[in-house]
């Protein structure tokens, strides 16, 4: 990862985790969270596809509890 890119540590822990993210149009989409930035820019990997997902799309994200 690029040293210019700033990730809180708080989402640190929630990466490798299963993740709901919904978006601003009511979509949902579901996958492994590889990685997300301060402005909620973020990876997910659904089904082995990694999906690159811009933060300004997205309304909230939830972990999906094990």
């Amino acid at each position: 990862m690029s040293s210019d890119v700033q990730i809180s540590k708080k989402f640190e822990k929630f990466f490798g985790k299963d993740a709901i993210l919904k978006f601003k149009n009511g979509d949902e989409i579901e996958g492994k969270l590889v990685t997300i930035d301060n402005f909620l820019n973020t990876v997910l990997n659904v089904n082995g596809d990694l999906k690159v997902i811009k933060g300004g799309k997205v309304l909230f994200i939830s972990i999906v509890d094990e």
